[in-house]
């Protein structure tokens, strides 16, 4: 089976992920940016991954424009998976019927471009601020408290090994 990692960026994490998957599986990663429609079409199994921004997974929507045989799909966020966290990105993202992992990734202010950053940094003084928080909103506040690299290469072996295995259930 010939497969392909492709992924979008912005501040490594996503890239570093798409690296240690393309290793593990023997195979190329490639920048979203860097694909076509044409070569996607050459693969039958595509792994993309993208970081996480307001519910979205960044570059989605342009990969499936491409056709892939089959995809899976990586999201790289910088919160924990509290249980909602990846269910939520699947109904956001209308990955009801395709496989999808979350791996958490993390935040790094010093990469990032000025409106995300300052969005961010907006958004944690306003959550900072409010009067009784919700666990969510607490851990808010201490994402958006400053840079932090929570990726670890023991995260990819589910889809790692439900690639090798080709066992892609769409199940929770």
């Amino acid at each position: 089976m010939k497969r392909l990692v492709v992924y979008q960026s912005a501040t490594g994490f996503t890239a570093k992920y798409a690296a240690w998957i393309a290793e593990e599986l023997s195979c190329e990663a490639k920048e979203l940016k860097h694909i076509s429609a044409e070569a996607v079409a050459e693969y039958d199994n595509v792994i993309f991954g993208g970081w996480i921004m307001g519910g979205m997974i960044s570059g989605l929507d342009k990969l499936r424009k491409m056709n892939p045989k089959q995809l899976v799909v990586f999201a790289v966020g910088a919160g924990s998976d509290n249980g909602n966290v990846r269910s939520n990105l699947k109904t956001q993202n209308h990955l009801e019927e395709t496989p999808f992992f979350y791996l958490e990734g993390g935040l790094s202010f010093e990469r990032m471009s000025f409106f995300p950053k300052m969005m961010l940094k907006m958004m944690g003084k306003s959550i900072a601020k409010k009067e009784n928080k919700t666990e969510q909103e607490e851990e808010m506040v201490k994402l958006f408290a400053g840079s932090f690299d929570h990726s670890e290469r023991k995260n990819i072996e589910p889809l790692v090994t439900a690639v090798m295995k080709n066992d892609l259930t769409c199940s929770e």
